[in-house]
């Protein structure tokens, strides 16, 4: 088509920069840029493409001039002994990877920690309802379980759904977010409203209730893989944390104090009052953080991924020429399937396995406190028992701030300590930062782990021995600390592996946790009858201790899996990047070919 371009002159799209003389490599995390001359071959241009090479002379000289004047600050290119020009890495100055400002993001995983309050808040504040439910429906209190069974199952598939369209350009994390609040609201309102005559829908609305209470915990953690690079992650998702660490400890204490004093109806409509708030706080000022819409937060998102007062990175455009302020392109289609299919990483199972276990051990022993502390302690009263949740929940609560921020501090140490060796991972320019996370993140997991089960151990034999009941909620605060401590460290290294997933590893995270704890707590009971919650508690230390095997496999060979992964990654983008462009052409030369008939 070059050649007969004298007659006439048909549109033509802009070369794409990956097919330009002056090709230029963008690290979205790097302040360096790669700058190849234009004298460098490209392995992308085809035969046909370098014979009409000719005809972007001129743009190719601008191009060539902009790229010039934006790397003046950078070294002359150096000459191989063959006299052709090699890459040069030119500094940059440093570009944010978010418009955000540092309190803003706070902000944003404050609202994220908000919504994920409510995924352990209505499923632990059902539990002191239970027998005036089976009075009220003049049900077995077997059959009212099922109800808790049933949320349980709902709490770890759901996710995998809401998890894929959170992650989905064509949706974002805002209208999931919302869909989920609106969701639960309603549900709430009809469990609220439910007959006692119709036990069949008690059990429905409950599965509709998990179905919009979890899935915020999977949008959080993707939340924040969108504001926030891996230095800094540990502490957002120490406080992200919070909110469903909570839950569990002061769920039991006002579903005793309503259930006891305005009745089991109440329970529902103090969690639909409370989710309806929560679901007008978002909808006013949640913004879009997916990457592949608004990129660093300064492209402007579709109407409806919009907040209604933008109050936040209102104004504040970044530079134009920066990658970051252009949304990144989707590397796949994320559909629940595209999630399932996560689970062919080993890395990913090797991580779920040692999450899984401690979670249920730690759900175990926050279930069975309540039999255990009446058989020992016969005076304790229903509330007083509540009140002994928040030990628990204290711990839980210190383990979020404390070890987000020790994540956040030994990111920094083993990046300045590796540095220091000259040992960082692609000479310092990688997604990281050169930082090898399974080493960075994986370092203080033996202390915690053994710290974990060691205090488990002692908690069975303790109980067994009917000490003090200030000595066990000592070790509840402590097991709930440790606990959450595990559990941080292996999602900030799930988030670090996974980055464009951020969504859907939580939620693949959330359907393992979910149903290997419904599988121990319907066992727990059967083995402390059995044996005694000397060696109960035992058997649930040597299982904490069986899964740190899997944590010394990612540590040594997860490195190999990530490179591996990355490397398919990149070629995937490559094929799809080649696909795009010839698609262009074949556009260009029929139109082409329609403008010549048409002079015709």
């Amino acid at each position: 088509m070059a050649s007969d371009e004298g007659q006439f002159a048909p549109y033509r799209f802009p070369p794409h920069p990956a097919f330009s003389p002056t090709f230029t490599h963008f690290d979205r995390d790097s302040s360096e840029t790669m700058v190849e001359s234009p004298t460098t071959p490209n392995p992308f241009l085809g035969k046909r493409r370098r014979s009409s090479a000719s005809h972007h002379t001129a743009r190719s000289k601008e191009i060539e001039e902009e790229e010039t004047d934006r790397d003046s600050v950078g070294d002359e290119p150096s000459t191989s002994r063959e006299g052709q020009v090699q890459p040069q890495v030119v500094s940059r100055p440093e570009k944010p990877y978010s418009i955000f400002t540092r309190k803003e993001k706070w902000f944003i995983v404050f609202m994220t920690a908000v919504a994920g309050f409510y995924s352990p808040l209505s499923a632990n504040i059902y539990f002191p309802a239970i027998p005036i439910l089976s009075e009220a429906f003049q049900e077995p209190i077997e059959l009212i379980n099922v109800t808790v069974t049933v949320n349980m199952l709902f709490q770890g598939i759901s996710p995998m759904l809401w998890g894929s369209l959170a992650d989905s350009q064509h949706c974002g994390r805002r209208p999931v977010y919302l869909a989920c609040l609106l969701l639960l609201t309603l549900s709430c309102i009809g469990l609220a409203l439910t007959p006692t005559s119709a036990y069949w829908l008690l059990v429905f609305l409950r599965c509709f209730q998990a179905a919009g209470s979890s899935p915020v915990i999977a949008l959080g953690a993707g939340t924040i893989v969108d504001i926030a690079t891996s230095a800094e992650r540990g502490g957002f998702l120490g406080l992200f944390n919070v909110g469903p660490m909570i839950g569990p400890c002061i769920g039991p204490v006002i579903g005793g104090l309503l259930a006891d004093q305005m009745g089991w109806r109440s329970v529902f409509w103090f969690l639909a009052i409370a989710s309806g708030v929560a679901f007008i706080f978002e909808y006013l000022l949640l913004p879009e953080t997916l990457r592949t819409i608004v990129g660093d937060g300064s492209a402007p998102p579709p109407k409806l991924n919009r907040p209604l007062i933008p109050i936040l990175g209102r104004g504040r455009k970044s530079d134009p020429s920066s990658p970051a302020s252009v949304p990144e392109k989707a590397t796949s289609h994320h559909t629940p399937l595209t999630v399932l299919r996560l689970f062919r990483n080993p890395d990913l199972c090797l991580v779920l396995v040692s999450t899984a276990i401690p979670y249920s051990v730690f759900y175990g022993v926050i279930t069975t406190m309540s039999p255990l502390f009446l058989q020992n302690y016969p005076w304790l009263t229903e509330s007083d028992i509540g009140l002994c949740y928040l030990a628990n929940g204290g711990g839980c609560l210190l383990g979020s701030f404390t070890v987000g921020k020790m994540l956040d501090w030994e990111w920094q140490r083993v990046r300045r300590s590796f540095a220091a060796k000259g040992q960082l991972e692609d000479g310092g320019s990688g997604a990281k930062g050169g930082v090898p996370v399974e080493y960075a993140r994986l370092r203080t997991t033996p202390l915690f782990w053994g710290a974990a089960a060691t205090c488990v151990l002692l908690y069975g034999w303790l109980t067994k021995a009917r000490v003090h009941i200030g000595v066990l909620l000592l070790f509840q605060f402590l097991i709930g600390f440790l606990i959450t401590a595990l559990f941080n460290i292996n999602q900030t290294l799930l988030m670090d592996l996974f980055p464009q997933h951020g969504a859907g590893v939580t939620a693949c995270n959330n359907l393992v946790r979910c149903l290997t704890g419904a599988t121990f707590v319907s066992i727990e009971n059967y083995i402390l009858d059995g044996v005694g919650p000397g060696w109960g508690f035992t058997i649930f230390a040597a299982m904490i201790v069986a899964t740190y095997p899997a944590m010394l496999v990612e540590w040594k060979h997860g490195k190999k899996w990530r490179k591996a992964r990355e490397e398919r990654e990149q070629k995937k983008g490559v094929e799809r990047e080649k696909k795009r462009v010839q698609k262009e052409r074949e556009i260009e030369k029929r139109e082409g070919e329609m403008y010549e008939l048409t002079q015709r």
